[in-house]
């Protein structure tokens, strides 16, 4: 990646977070990385001046860890990369756990949409606490405890539930609901924070087809999507839908591992970053399934979701029904700061290429058949579902189109 210097030094250092958070973390360690003329000496100088200017005239109490935080997440920030993110300690542990499959928090997953970086809820877990709250699909996140939301990022909202501190507590989410009528209703939901296991593979049969959803990518998904491919490859099965709508992504690593167990001996993704240069993934023949494939996508369909479906269409495996994807083609990798100044740190690391070099980033996937489908405000019906539909006639009969 091609970093601007002049930006990335500015907006490391400049602000008082930042300055201190520099100085504070070489200080801290005995580090002294400082050569002349350097950027570090130019960070290591302005770090100093504005170290002096808050000693002799800041009227306030000063937070040292905040301070060396805050200046390192504006360091990542100063990148200019949304994908990329410093964590303190308290956000790496909280992060970590999620990816492990389980986490203290109410069982949603929530998304900023785009258009007015409001923070809707995606998923609601069944039988989760959110669920039990009251909490639906579609509301939209306005407070935390009292603490009003707008303006902040996702990963901070997110810091503010799912933390080991709220087990068995009770929180206050406050959120906001379009009734059928079009009204905007507030509302005030009493949550109490559990452990969540995390379940991302849900299966059924419609009649003679089966049915795969993958709300997310995470460490436990391949394992659950292996038990729940068992029961496609019955023979009384014409073949399998697979549903990654609304799937925001998560590891690549099992997203491979899913492809490996559909797909027969060939080429998977490939992977170009700057530390290991170019690698090609392929599956490898132990496993595959020979049956009708139809992977349902839409327009918050990316990342690892992408990958999935992307690398099925490309082999010819299976065709993608509903609306262009999301369009996020590049990786990023989480590395532990823990054993150095705690934390971690969340970088984009590589781009990845679908079988024959096609890039999807900022283009998405294009479905074989669009057919747009709005998620009702009531009770869902899979007989309005038309993506489902469609995805169940060309199981049972492939030409149909």
């Amino acid at each position: 990646m091609k970093i601007n210097k002049k930006s990335f030094i500015f907006g490391a250092v400049f602000g008082v977070a930042v300055a201190l958070g520099l100085v504070s973390v070489a200080r801290g360690f005995g580090i002294h990385l400082f050569i002349p003329g350097s950027a570090s000496q130019q960070m290591y100088d302005k770090a100093k001046v504005v170290e002096k200017c808050i000693d002799s005239y800041y009227q306030g109490d000063i937070e040292d860890e905040k301070l060396i935080d805050g200046g390192v997440k504006g360091m990542v920030e100063a990148l200019g990369d949304k994908y990329s993110q410093y964590y303190t300690k308290k956000e790496y542990k909280e992060l970590m756990s999620g990816i492990n499959g389980s986490y203290v928090g109410i069982g949603v997953t929530l998304r900023m949409r785009e258009e007015d970086q409001a923070l809707v809820v995606q998923q609601v877990m069944e039988g989760g606490p959110a669920e039990n709250a009251g909490i639906k699909a579609g509301d939209r996140f306005v407070s935390v405890e009292g603490t009003n939301v707008a303006g902040k990022k996702l990963e901070e909202v997110i810091a503010m539930i799912k933390t080991e501190e709220n087990k068995e507590r009770t929180i206050s989410i406050g959120v906001e609901r379009t009734g059928a009528d079009g009204q905007i209703e507030q509302l005030e939901k009493k949550v109490v924070c559990k452990e969540v296991k995390v379940v991302s593979v849900h299966s059924k049969k419609y009649d003679d087809v089966a049915y795969i959803q993958i709300t997310e990518f995470d460490k436990e998904t391949a394992g659950q999507f292996k038990v729940a491919l068992e029961n496609a490859r019955n023979d009384s099965v014409k073949g399998l839908v697979i549903d990654v709508r609304d799937n925001g992504g998560g590891s690549l690593d099992a997203a491979i591992q899913m492809l490996d167990e559909l797909l027969p001996e060939g080429e998977l993704i490939s992977e170009k970053s700057k530390k290991d240069g170019n690698k090609v993934y392929h599956s490898t023949n132990e496993t595959s399934y020979d049956k009708p494939i139809v992977v349902l996508i839409n327009e918050h369909s990316a990342s690892a979701s992408e990958v999935f479906a992307g690398t099925l269409q490309a082999r010819g495996a299976a065709k993608l029904v509903g609306t262009k994807s999301f369009g996020k083609g590049i990786v990023q990798t989480v590395l532990s700061l823990e054993s150095s100044c705690g934390g971690g740190i969340k970088l984009t690391t590589a781009e990845y290429f679908l079988p024959g070099g096609k890039s999807i980033h900022k283009k998405g996937l294009d479905p074989d058949i669009n057919i747009e489908y709005e998620k009702p405000k009531g009770d869902y019906d899979p007989a309005m579902d038309e993506p489902l539909q469609m995805a169940l006639k060309l199981i049972r009969n492939p030409s149909a189109e």
